[in-house]
């Protein structure tokens, strides 16, 4: 697969339907994505909050 700027969205299809089962096979990946948003102290713990999630996987990272 070429990676130049152009071939970028090829990349990421090329990708999709093994990301899923990629983060799973790492047991820790969604307990440091928990860690990370307890770091950034949000008030309320981001109760509340909006965010707008476009083209994020599974939107586990948002």
């Amino acid at each position: 697969m070429n990676t130049t700027p152009y071939n970028v969205p090829e990349a990421f299809d090329a990708g999709a339907d093994s990301y899923d089962e990629l983060v799973g096979a790492n047991p820790g990946y969604h307990e440091h994505l928990r860690l990370s948003a307890r770091r950034m102290e949000l008030p309320g713990g981001g109760r509340g909050l909006r965010l707008l999630d476009i083209g994020c996987g599974t939107g586990a990272q948002a």
